[in-house]
């Protein structure tokens, strides 16, 4: 057969009609399909391995039973089979062979597709397409591009550089009397299931049209074709039998009610034994303290910055105010400020924490929140360890001021548990002094008057008892 040139189609194009046909997904009765690999390892291998896979995949007598009763479907399968393969492999080691390979399997095609009766016409229409097919999926993929931009099948069997055109117009020109040109129909409607696109993948609206283009397609052949034939055998369910019920002697949920209850408490335990664990660990950390160095120059005191501000709350015992070189620290004692072992605010200190908000607007600089409890140990179900209380606490006073401090991204919270203690905690007033919450204003130091070693920590805090 002459490879050339040899479709003679005219001008234009097959126009699908606008979308509402049947669901392009299911499959015509009676309708040929061409067999799938389960894998594309074979293509990502070295080319010998590839070789290998393919070779045991050629057709063998009895193989048109895979396409139906379609022949040139049945002969086109390895063809129609090493196209999405093509497409999803993102590298091959040589794609020279590659295309040696798929060479000798058109020809085998060609072959195959003469053994069956097919008429050399339709050999070489649905070899055209095959090829387009073919070359497009390849040539998409990194490392084909190269390779198969000068030395595509096409170029080989037709000398044409692409058919992403003519492919529709062979198409169009075939849909004209689908009764005599099923077969080569099918075969295309194959190679655009396959991922086929042609010019539609470089128009607007390209997918969407190629998708109703497929659609009817498939309406065309289901017509063509017929109804869906009945089943084989009409008979092939056996004769129902009544089921004996069991009694069921506990419901389906009152066994999910039990389980869920059982890992709430399992759950629970673990959290419990995980916070008393911790406990332990997070004392000993918090113990090591770097030394401080003390300064011999005596500097006068610096300027206070919110204790005249907050006056009146310190004058009711509110809250006390620490200035210091490069801080200011108010300090609001945990007993008025929560209820026992509760992270909410009490409804009489939301004005003062307002004006703690508002005292911080008048000075620039990061503010930290941090939490404190004494040491005696909570064990509940929302806060399994000191920590996790002082830190809810932390974050409930964060909440509060951001809402009237003017850049709230100044703000951060953090959970101290019983770490750094004002009084030792050996009676019930120390331990109630050591539950508190500081909120501390960092601003740049006063030049010539040393400052604290003991800042508060840019890092968070250790976190007993699991991650917040």
């Amino acid at each position: 057969m002459n490879g050339v040139n040899d479709l003679a189609v005219g001008p234009g194009g097959f126009v699908p009609p606008n979308p509402g046909g049947g669901n392009a997904s299911s499959d015509a009765g009676g309708m040929p399909s061409a067999s799938r690999s389960g894998g594309i390892g074979g293509l990502g291998a070295q080319p010998e391995s590839f070789t290998a896979w393919h070779d045991a995949r050629r057709p063998h007598a009895g193989d048109t039973a895979l396409a139906g009763n379609n022949p040139l479907v049945a002969a086109a399968n390895p063809l129609l089979d090493l196209i999405p393969q093509i497409r999803a492999t993102g590298h091959h080691a040589a794609p020279s062979q590659l295309r040696e390979h798929l060479v000798d399997e058109v020809r085998r095609f060609e072959t195959r597709a003469q053994q069956a009766g097919i008429s050399p016409e339709v050999i070489i229409g649905a070899r055209y397409c095959l090829c387009t097919a073919v070359d497009e999926a390849a040539a998409l993929t990194p490392w084909g591009g190269s390779i198969w931009s000068s030395q595509s099948l096409l170029v080989m069997f037709h000398n044409e550089t692409w058919g992403g055109e003519k492919f529709f117009q062979l198409l169009s020109r075939l849909v004209q009397n689908p009764q005599q040109h099923l077969h080569l129909i099918e075969l295309i409607y194959f190679c655009l299931a396959m991922g086929f696109e042609g010019r539609f993948r470089v128009i607007d609206n390209g997918r969407t049209q190629l998708e109703t283009l497929k659609q009817r397609l498939l309406q065309i052949i289901r017509q063509t074709r017929g109804e869906i034939a009945v089943p084989l055998s009409p008979h092939w369910q056996d004769a129902s039998a009544p089921v004996r019920r069991t009694r069921n002697w506990l419901p389906v949920w009152a066994v999910g009610a039990v389980a869920a209850v059982l890992l709430v408490l399992v759950f629970a335990l673990l959290t419990f034994n995980l916070a008393g664990h911790s406990d332990g660990a997070f004392a000993a950390v918090n113990a090591v303290r770097l030394p401080q160095t003390e300064r011999a120059v005596v500097m006068p005191a610096p300027t206070p910055r919110l204790q005249r501000f907050l006056e009146p709350e310190i004058r009711d015992g509110l809250l006390t105010v620490r200035d210091e070189a490069d801080r200011s620290v108010v300090v609001l004692r945990g007993d008025g400020l929560f209820a026992s072992g509760s992270d909410r605010v009490l409804d009489r200190y939301v004005p003062v924490l307002s004006r703690v908000a508002d005292a911080l607007n008048a000075v620039e600089g990061n503010v930290l929140v941090s939490g404190f409890s004494d040491d005696q140990p909570i064990r509940s179900v929302r806060f399994p360890s000191n920590w996790q209380l002082s830190q809810a606490r932390a974050d409930a006073v964060q909440k509060m001021i951001a809402t009237r401090l003017a850049r709230p991204q100044r703000l951060r919270a953090e959970g101290r548990g019983d770490a750094d203690p004002i009084v030792p905690n050996d009676s019930a007033a120390n331990r109630a002094r050591n539950r508190r919450v500081e909120v501390t204003l960092l601003v740049a130091p006063v030049a010539g008057v040393p400052v604290t070693s003991a800042s508060p920590s840019v890092a968070p805090a250790p976190q007993p008892g699991g991650t917040r």
